[in-house]
């Protein structure tokens, strides 16, 4: 008799406590959101599940994760052609007020194409810790438009 997990897909209930080493889990977590800013190229930070965005850090564009993960990728459509665009990727530490205007890490797209999402993938270097407050930042060369956001992490189990 075969014991143990084979690395297919479980297909019932027979999977228990024992079988399963929770440290090799991986959860996976996303959140969209969408934002207008026809008039402006300026970098904005956008908001978590809320539509809108921002140009400074702020309590409503900040997302506090819940366990240690990573950034996996950023996908990003606008309606406009905002051009060569850097989405950045913030974060600070309990303590800090505010996310670090400094981006952790930058990842830069081509949106030259209306309508057409583009992924931005971030190293194995985007990282963050349970309790870090994370944020996403787009700093387009031409003006935004309506941009819909998508932003991926892969979580630790707690």
């Amino acid at each position: 008799m075969v014991t143990g997990i084979k690395g297919s897909q479980i297909r019932d209930d027979t999977v228990t406590g024992d079988d399963v080493d929770e440290s090799t889990l991986v959860l996976n977590h996303f959140f969209y959101t969408t934002y207008t800013a026809n008039s402006t190229s300026s970098k904005l930070y956008v908001r978590p599940v809320n539509t809108g965005s921002v140009s400074v850090s702020s309590v409503n564009n900040r997302f506090i994760v819940p366990s240690n993960g990573k950034l996996k990728y950023v996908l990003a459509r606008s309606d406009a052609t905002p051009g060569s665009t850097e989405i950045g990727f913030h974060k600070s530490s309990d303590g800090d007020q505010y996310l670090d205007d400094t981006a952790t890490e930058t990842q830069t797209i081509d949106l030259s194409t209306a309508d057409t999402v583009v992924k931005a993938t971030f190293s194995s270097s985007a990282t963050f810790s349970a309790n870090d407050i994370i944020g996403i930042s787009v700093n387009p060369t031409n003006n935004h438009g309506r941009v819909n956001v998508t932003v991926v992490f892969e979580l630790q189990p707690f």
